[in-house]
């Protein structure tokens, strides 16, 4: 690995991290404020807003955002972008006539009657969410990780600042919806305000047939990237359906808020890591290059940073929320405490999760997604039957933690190969 090569990707990786340092410790900062403004059962109501919105807006764009990066010339990807935003403004649509025809049934089958009311924002957070997955990675790959980090911090400005305004005026749960709204929008708009404001230069190339050739041609995104992404949002969000079944809202919003402060880490090294790598990995894979090497180096340098970091959060959390958010979440910490071991595993494993794409290896991937999903269903259900919320979190920490090692001894093994079966 050439000097001039670890220097860009140093750069690159601190940049993003830079940029997600601030946006993660924004929403941070103002937790305590925010679990002082909102129950848990405002979170619950939250937590099933983006249940929902995260299911539609993961296959909103057919995937083909992934895509981006891959084309040798620039007019292939802008034209898979512009597929992009036409899949997404349909399944905008097609969301919002599905609420209007089914709404008091989803109400009704996620128990939210706080739900009713806002219920017709969903549609927004889809075609928020598409629009900054789609520049995101265009972002990416013409490597302008300024503007990526720019957009995150805007993102956590506006998210934090509507809903800490909203609950000063004691608009709960809205406050929390319209911040994830906002703060989504604000990034997508970031992101792709140069390319939208003079898209007939940006489009100018751009033909139908290349369209269609190129939505041909990468067929293997909605085709089987977009299932295993269902699959994998389902993970996060789809449990909401099962804990709400099983145990209170409580119990929900305690996990929901729980999961949200751990993933703050994961989201400030792993999701620069996997940025940066995604974008080498798929240069990499043109010139032949070997990427077990750098897949090691990452595993090892996210073990030590994050060892001391989740060990110490193991040891008191209960104690650091209770003491931080205030007495009402005590149970979060618990539920922290318990499931702190498997978000340490995926903080590892997430930055070489991009390998599945980079070495078409989707169809393995989707398989793990379908046993880990399995697994947290089966582990909150025997915890559901007994009563035992504890026990259904322990047992989902230990099961998918250990999907996870496997994931991570996977990644490092595909890494040596060649690509199986190529795109084009």
């Amino acid at each position: 690995m050439s000097k001039r090569f670890k220097s860009e990707f140093l750069r690159n990786v601190v940049t993003l991290m830079t940029g997600t340092a601030i946006a993660q410790a924004i929403p941070f900062l103002i937790s305590p404020v925010l679990s002082r403004l909102y129950s848990p059962e405002d979170f619950a109501v939250l937590a099933s807003f983006m249940s929902i919105a995260a299911v539609l807006g993961v296959v909103s764009t057919g995937r083909y955002e992934l895509a981006i990066m891959l084309p040798r010339h620039d007019r292939d990807a802008r034209e898979i972008i512009v597929l992009s935003l036409l899949i997404t403004t349909s399944v905008s649509l097609a969301s919002l006539l599905l609420i209007a025809v089914f709404k008091n049934g989803i109400v009704l089958f996620f128990d939210a009657p706080e739900l009713d009311p806002w219920i017709f924002l969903i549609p927004v957070m889809v075609f928020s969410m598409g629009l900054y997955q789609t520049f995101n990675y265009w972002s990416t790959r013409n490597k302008t990780f300024g503007k990526n980090a720019v957009s995150r911090v805007s993102q956590s400005g506006a998210l934090s600042a509507t809903q800490l305004l909203a609950g000063a005026f004691r608009l709960t749960p809205l406050g929390l919806i319209l911040g994830q709204i906002l703060g989504q929008l604000t990034a997508g708009i970031i992101l792709s305000w140069k390319a939208l404001r003079h898209f007939r230069d940006f489009s100018r190339d751009v033909t139908w047939t290349g369209i269609k050739k190129n939505g041909r041609d990468y067929r293997n995104f909605p085709r089987i990237n977009t299932p295993h992404a269902f699959m994998d949002t389902l993970k996060d969000h789809g449990i909401v359906m099962v804990i709400i079944y099983f145990f209170t809202k409580t119990i929900l919003g305690s996990f929901s808020f729980a999961f949200r402060i751990l993933k703050a880490p994961v989201g400030l090294i792993g999701n620069a890591l996997y940025q940066v790598f995604y974008q080498r990995a798929s240069r990499a894979v043109e010139e032949g290059t070997n990427l077990r090497p750098m897949v090691l180096r990452i595993y090892r340098d996210l073990f030590l940073i994050g060892l001391p970091l989740f060990g110490m959060l193991f040891i008191f959390t209960p104690d650091i929320f209770a003491f931080v958010f205030g007495d009402d979440y005590r149970v979060s910490g618990e539920i922290a405490q318990i499931i702190i071991p498997w978000i340490f595993l995926n903080f590892i494993a997430a930055p070489a999760s991009c390998l599945t794409v980079v070495m078409n290896r989707q169809k393995e991937a989707m398989l793990i997604t379908i046993v880990d999903v399995v697994l947290r269903m089966v582990s909150l259900g025997i915890g559901g039957i007994t009563g035992d919320y504890k026990l259904a979190f322990i047992l989902m920490s230990v099961s998918c933690g250990s999907v996870m090692i496997f994931a991570i001894y996977w990644y490092y093994s595909i890494a040596g190969q060649g690509v199986r079966n190529a795109y084009k």
